[in-house]
């Protein structure tokens, strides 16, 4: 069976990295994006927002066995500054992709990539699948609106969904508007002299668990080969560390010592305290398991920041 793929958000930090993984193993690979050129025969320029070219997409696709729908407003500073524009994309901009899916491809597999912000507030740890959705800002909403969508569609129209609310995480090419690749940049200017050695950082008791881009993206494959359709599965490390621990780990690798200021900016209006995911239902349908420790993660952002022309 020849394996087809259409991956929305393929101009992503996590887009790019599946779409080559999924390359890699052998894929055929359709990279719709939502930035930058169109490049024929490769790539498709598609705004989530305008059904026409959702419909294009698809058609320019052709035969799918496989939409793995990453496309998203996935900066939470950026859904609170624009509400509008995260429930257009993340959530209708998923019922216009799953509206036109219906007809064109009904028998795809549908991976709709959500996050494990729609939880807010744990009421228990580690937070498994059954765990009530109670977002608490903007971007959540808006996932944990299409999340419903698509286990209300999968069952009232029996179309192959499968959820996928991946934890946090990371890796080389995310930007450093997240909490790990700002402070191994922070790191690596301050050893390159470009920079006091003061380290700016927000809530240092935030805790979050954190999961290297890799094995994400292998969960996302596992997810799709063997994953139960109508089933929301968990993606991450079963493990969490606060700020304060990342920064000890950081603190190791570093070359130099560094005084850590928190700044007043980064501290988030609601910020939810320690989040911990469990993986026991996604390891046991598909087999995965999380393989790159976080001081492997952290060592490998600080390499990549060090090696930067321009920190």
């Amino acid at each position: 069976m020849t394996l087809r793929a259409l991956v929305t958000g393929a101009n992503g930090f996590v887009g790019k990295v599946l779409c080559n993984y999924l390359d890699a193993q052998g894929w055929t690979v359709f990279r719709g994006i939502g930035l930058g050129p169109t490049e024929a025969g490769e790539r498709y320029l598609c705004d989530l927002r305008e059904t026409d070219q959702v419909e294009g997409m698809l058609r320019w696709a052709g035969d799918l066995t496989h939409v793995f729908h990453l496309a998203a407003i996935t900066f939470v500073p950026q859904g609170e500054e624009n509400p509008l524009e995260a429930m257009e994309v993340n959530l209708l901009g998923t019922v216009r992709l799953l509206g036109a899916l219906r007809p064109h491809a009904p028998k795809a597999r549908f991976l709709f990539v959500s996050t494990a912000g729609v939880y807010g507030s744990p009421r228990w740890t580690p937070i498994t699948e059954d765990h009530p959705l109670n977002p608490e800002e903007p971007y959540a909403v808006s996932k944990a609106a299409a999340d419903h969508y698509c286990a209300y569609l999968a069952k009232a129209t029996g179309m192959d969904i499968v959820r996928l609310r991946p934890f946090n995480h990371s890796g080389t090419g995310q930007s450093d508007q997240f909490v790990l690749p700002s402070l191994a940049r922070q790191i690596a200017a301050i050893e390159a002299g470009k920079a006091e050695p003061r380290l700016m950082v927000g809530n240092l008791e935030s805790a979050r668990d954190f999961s290297h881009v890799d094995d994400v993206v292998r969960a996302y494959e596992l997810a799709a080969l063997r994953g139960n359709s109508g089933e929301a599965y968990n993606v991450c490390s079963g493990r969490s560390y606060s700020i304060r621990d990342v920064l000890e780990i950081l603190q190791s690798l570093a070359k130099i010592r560094f005084a850590v200021e928190v700044d007043a900016a980064r501290v988030r209006n609601v910020d939810v305290r320690n989040i911990i995911g469990s993986h026991e239902k996604l390891s046991a349908h598909t087999d995965w398991r999380p393989q790159y420790s976080i001081e492997y993660l952290l060592r490998q952002l600080l390499e990549h920041w060090r090696t930067r022309a321009v920190i």
